[in-house]
């Protein structure tokens, strides 16, 4: 057997927010263009909320991670889980920062297409 030396960098992973908030933003996306939702006029609040829910992570691991590279999300009390253990709260922030950076790709979307509409 041999042994092989790993560089840390191989192994990594990120665990930017960022990430999972551009990474909502595209599986939004591909929802709106394959079930052709008309974000003008479709109420997609449900569709928003199941994308953020099914964004967040779940193993201790992997929220301690994004809380170490995101620290804001260990002291900021989120209103939907007030009283929950440090990890519910931290996936908490997690979620309510998916759902707003959503909420802020359908405001660019829905600006982007009513400058389209007047043209």
């Amino acid at each position: 057997m041999s042994k092989e030396k790993y560089k840390l960098e191989d192994c990594t992973e990120r665990y930017e927010l960022a990430d999972l908030i551009t990474e909502a933003c595209d599986e939004l996306d591909d929802i709106i263009k394959d079930e052709e939702l008309d974000i003008l006029v479709d109420d997609i609040s449900d569709t928003i909320n199941e994308i953020a829910d099914s964004n967040v992570p779940i193993y201790y691991y992997d929220i301690g991670r994004y809380a170490g590279n995101n620290s804001w999300l260990m002291t900021e009390i989120p209103e939907i889980n007030p009283e929950g253990n440090a990890h519910d709260q931290i996936q908490a922030n997690i979620y309510l920062a998916i759902v707003e950076g959503l909420h802020e790709h359908i405001s660019e979307i829905t600006k982007t297409e009513k400058e389209e509409v007047k043209k």
